[in-house]
């Protein structure tokens, strides 16, 4: 036998690489020459090469005759350093890869696209629900919020908040604001922006600086003071181009503000805000029923949340035990919480839900490498007898099969980092306004060591177990049963294991997909109580400057329904106060010209062609015409829920209601009456029970048009979208210093279930790549255990068996481990979907369908992956298979 020479680059490798392919020809050479010498006796060529295995195929022996040819190599293989070690275990891992690429391929998808969808959501709860507000010690801003009597928050009557400003001790400074859209002039084209009134306070509150100029002062929120207002940088500018601040007036819904500063764009409160004023505090009401504001504090150096709560608590019930108001609309009590937890608290859970079901599809990726990496094991289970044979401890093949994995891992990795850069352009794009914070996601410090502490988990998740199952047993057993191709087979436990898990995380998230996709097909599904798909809206906020009155504007829009109702292709032309799902202002009214007699209901402001767009039905009575003028005796239409809860059984025509105190005539609780039944309409929200409501005519009760202001106008030809730039035509000719804003009531309906869509989006995408991925590795396995099995399947189609009943075997082996998998994950919606039953409408987290469903995909998805590999595996002649060992 012929000896390997030894020297410096014999020295460099180590054992199972090189040593691995000089052992490999010395075997065949071994074999080659016994083999010449029994063809010299008589024998044929393939008989003697069948001969030389059967009397000298002990290959351990073989080995170990091997063994004085790698000696040196050993010594100098300890006597390498550690560092070198690993460099060279690196070396050959890549180049284990490489002569692999299919199955890196596969690999570095299945990881990226875990790591990625994990990386990615992961940027959103940090960026939303674990960043610090971008404000001085944020952890002392908190929310103030009115109890009301269900328990609920509402918001602060301003003679509460004035008390609580001058008797709190909790707090270094409390402020009030409101905000809303504004018709603003003056800032190049006319424009609709978020206008927040506020007290002085808001400043010190959140200790904002000005970009320039300066903030407003205690001097300019007294009475009689130069309105003055500041503006965000942002806005100063690209609407105001960066012009010098103090000689700027902007006209603000007809109010003159002259700007003083301009606050830094990390400043964003109210989220939106693009103006601040100061707050008209000798205009407000003493009332404690009229609950208009919010407030926000910062607690004073040492108070605790809970103390705060305390005294604030305290302070409200006794502020309103002698109030002369109705107790029903009093606070009994105040609501106290973070500013954060008011800021990111809606978006919590369905972001942590996102969370865990990328987490779970992380989870199906790594029980796919593993299962596959164990059976791809199997397939070099020789090449690891062989390096065992010749010395290598089982720690360093361990350590081997350990760094190939982690390869496998860091290129996953960057992988994963290109999917959650793309990931989150779509995030940003794509999601809803109700995520908070959303334009701020991003790829920080955070982010990358978590993209890298998922890389370390995988290595243990997947690496660890297939390393040391490969590392053990006896080399000689390990090349004798490699050899015959039963080294892994359906049979194997940890194989079991994986695959049954892989599966019950796999059905796991198609339930939760399904279940949230059939609550957002309930939701789209509900009965609206009109029909918006061919509905146009513009909505107008005019000027005081030029409208001044009330009254005035109503004419305004009089004028402009005439104008949009000759355009040819409109079918109907009405005016109301809000769109449906923007939620209507509801109140205590009183009825049948009883002050004692109450009713609770939404207040709106509506014409008939409003009725006629949108297709609300007259159930009884009749709809508002040229006889319900401001001069005209005052009339209302209810609604359906409204006549059945407050006259069952009765004829609600004739009878009366008043406004309550949502109007300018609550004072003199003037009665309208009853002159209409319309269906119910669903105003607020989908999924909430369509509320009471009374419809007053705003040319009777105009108060309430400068704070909302619609035209709905129905398309003939059923494509709404086509009337918008005839509208902004008609709009802009009419006025052009009013903003044209021109929407669709199906975009209005689109946007109020943004953040459901959202959530069915990505759940169902995660369900879907978790389907992939547990159908990938149920086919590479299979196609493994095939490989492997190939001489036991030639012979029992050479004794007679049919190759459809091999595949039969085949595929029932798969399926029986896919039903323990499909168990456990029944197991597991049972005991977790609990944590989505808060986010659906109309079905529950276990629904039977959706179960049967995912159970069904999950199979079928397996049945495939199982059959494909087992035809092929029946379709090879078993003599040449049996021959071939």
């Amino acid at each position: 036998m012929t000896r390997a020479p030894e020297g410096p680059r014999a020295r460099g490798r180590i054992v199972g690489s090189d040593v691995h392919d000089d052992v490999e020809r010395e075997i065949r050479a071994h074999l080659e020459r016994r083999a010449e010498e029994l063809v010299e006796e008589g024998w044929s060529p393939e008989d003697a090469a069948r001969e030389a295995r059967r009397r000298f195929g002990d290959v351990e022996g073989v080995a170990r005759a091997c063994r004085a040819i790698t000696r040196g190599r050993i010594r100098a293989e300890r006597r390498t350093g550690m560092w070198e070690q690993i460099i060279q275990d690196v070396r050959y891992g890549l180049r284990a890869l490489a002569r692999a690429p299919e199955f890196t391929l596969v690999a570095l998808v299945t990881l990226g696209l875990g790591i990625g969808a994990n990386t990615a959501i992961f940027s959103v709860v940090d960026s939303v629900l674990l960043d610090p507000l971008p404000y001085e010690e944020p952890g002392d801003i908190v929310w103030l919020r009115e109890r009301n009597t269900r328990g609920g928050a509402m918001g602060v009557a301003w003679a509460n908040f004035a008390d609580w400003r001058a008797q709190a001790r909790s707090f270094g400074s409390l402020a009030a604001y409101g905000a809303g859209p504004t018709t603003v002039l003056g800032a190049g084209e006319p424009q609709v922006v978020t206008v927040a009134s506020v007290t002085d306070e808001l400043w010190s509150v959140f200790r904002a600086r000005p970009a320039s100029g300066r903030l407003t002062v205690p001097e300019d929120h007294v009475p009689g003071a130069e309105p003055v207002g500041v503006v965000s940088e942002r806005f100063w500018r690209s609407a105001l181009g960066g012009a010098p601040l103090g000689d700027l007036v902007l006209d603000l819904g007809g109010d003159r503000v002259r700007l003083v500063g301009a606050v830094g764009d990390g400043f964003d409160f109210p989220s939106g805000a693009d103006v601040w004023v100061p707050v008209d505090e000798a205009a407000q009401s003493d009332s404690r029923s009229a609950h208009n504001w919010d407030v926000v504090g910062r607690l004073a150096p040492g108070t605790s949340l809970a103390s705060a709560a305390a005294e604030m608590e305290a302070l409200t019930v006794r502020l309103v035990a002698d109030a002369p108001e109705d107790p029903d609309f009093l606070a009994t009590g105040t609501v106290v919480s973070t500013l954060h937890e008011r800021v990111v608290g809606p978006a919590r859970r369905p972001l942590l839900l996102l969370l865990g079901a990328a987490g779970l599809v992380l989870l199906v990726a790594c029980t796919n490498l593993a299962s596959t990496l164990l059976a791809r094991g199997a397939t070099r289970g020789r090449e690891l007898a062989v390096r065992a044979s010749l010395g290598a401890p089982r720690g360093r093949i361990a350590r081997q099969l350990l760094t190939e994995s982690a390869l496998l891992a860091a290129l996953g990795t960057l992988v994963g980092l290109g999917v959650a850069q793309l990931g989150l352009a779509a995030l940003r794009r794509l999601g809803p306004e109700s995520v908070p914070r959303l334009a701020e996601i991003g790829m920080d410090g955070t982010v990358l060591g978590y993209a890298a502490g998922l890389a370390v988990l995988t290595v243990l998740v997947f690496g660890l177990l297939p390393a040391r199952r490969a590392s053990r047993g006896a080399p000689g057993d390990a090349l004798r049963e490699g050899a015959r191709g039963n080294a892994m087979d359906g049979r194997s436990p940890v194989w079991r294991v994986l695959v049954a898990g892989e599966v019950a995380l796999a059905l796991f998230l198609l339930v939760s997909s399904a279940v949230v996709v059939r609550s957002f097909r309930n939701l789209l599904a509900e009965d609206t109580g009109f029909d918006g798909s061919d509905v146009a809206t513009v909505e107008a906020r005019l000027s005081t400057a030029k409208y001044p009155t009330a009254a005035e504007q109503v004419t305004w829009f009089e004028a402009f329904a005439r104008e949009v109702e000759a355009i040819p292709g409109v079918d109907a032309v009405g005016f109301v106060s809000a769109l449906p799902m923007e939620g209507l202002p509801n109140g205590r009214v009183e009825l049948d010209g009883d002050l004692d007699k109450h009713a609770v209901g939404l207040y709106a402001l509506a014409t008939a062609g409003a009725f006629e767009a949108l297709d609300v039905p007259l159930l009884r009575g009749r709809l508002f015409d040229e006889r319900d003028g401001p001069d005209g005796a005052h009339v209302a239409i209810v609604s359906e829920s409204f006549a059945e809860t407050y006259w069952p059984g009765e004829d609600p025509i004739g009878k009366s209601v008043t406004g309550g105190g949502m109007d300018e005539l609550w004072q003199t609780r003037t009665f309208s009456e009853v002159i209409g039944v319309v269906g119910d309409v669903r105003w607020r929200a989908l999924g909430r029970e369509p509320e009471p409501t009374i419809y007053f005519h705003p040319a009777q009760r105009p108060s309430r048009v400068p704070f909302g202001a619609n035209l709905v106008v129905e398309s003939a030809t059923g494509d709404a979208d086509a009337l918008a730039p005839v509208l902004r035509a008609t709009l802009q000719r009419l006025d052009p210093d009013v903003p044209p804003r021109v929407s669709t009531v199906g975009a209005q309906l689109g946007a109020s279930v943004a953040p459901e869509r959202f959530l069915a989006l990505l759940l169902g995408s995660f369900a879907l790549l978790a389907l992939v991925l547990a159908g990938a590795g149920i086919y590479g396995v299979v196609s493994y255990q095939v490989a492997q099995r190939t001489r036991e399947m030639g012979i029992r189609i050479a004794l007679g068996g049919a190759p459809a009943a091999v595949r039969r075997m085949v595929v029932g082996q798969s399926l029986a481990i896919v039903g323990v998998g499909l168990a456990l994950g029944v197991g597991g919606v049972l005991l977790g979907g609990r944590a989505l039953a808060s986010l659906l409408y109309g079905v529950r987290p276990a629904d039977p369908a959706s179960l049967a469903l995912a159970a069904l995909l999950l199979g079928l998805a397996a049945a495939l992956a199982s059959w494909v590999p087992a035809a092929r595996g029946t379709r090879v002649d078993p003599m040449i298979t049996m021959r071939a060992d």
